[in-house]
């Protein structure tokens, strides 16, 4: 039961769960943790300024580029070159970065742009593993707040 002219709300929990019945024309909005397509990085030229202008933090597993861009909103962007491996594990290692930022993005600022480089040493290593050197490369950076 919708008002006319006003689409329903279905989240991300009730996809989750079937909890729901998506009718035509209704809208999905995504929650507070998604990764919605305004805050990834896709140009080579924005990879580039960042890779140029940005503060870099060096860890043993991933390299952390940061740029603020005041009134641009927060974005992120993960680089994993065929020198980590086969595409099986560089498809690991990204959805692993996409789960990392989308589970801290509340707690980055609005203006941050970070681009986050996977060396060939984080092939071995878990979810929760990478979750903590991204975790340290971020608070050396003063990017994650508590």
């Amino acid at each position: 039961p919708v008002a006319s002219g006003q689409l329903p709300v279905v989240r991300d929990w009730q996809l989750a769960t079937g909890n729901w019945q998506l009718e035509r024309d209704e809208l999905v909005v995504p929650g507070p943790e998604s990764f919605p397509r305004c805050e990834r990085l896709t140009r080579r030229s924005d990879f580039e300024q960042i890779y140029l202008g940005g503060e870099k933090q060096v860890g043993g597993a991933f390299v952390c580029y940061v740029v603020r861009r005041a009134g641009q909103g927060r974005k992120m962007g993960c680089t994993v070159s065929r020198k980590v491996g086969g595409a099986v594990v560089r498809n690991r290692v990204k959805r692993y970065l996409r789960e990392i930022y989308r589970t801290h993005r509340q707690r980055l600022p609005e203006d941050v742009h970070m681009v986050i480089v996977a060396r060939p040493s984080c092939v071995g290593l878990s979810y929760q593993q990478c979750e903590a050197a991204v975790r340290r490369l971020l608070e050396k950076g003063d990017v994650l707040g508590g």
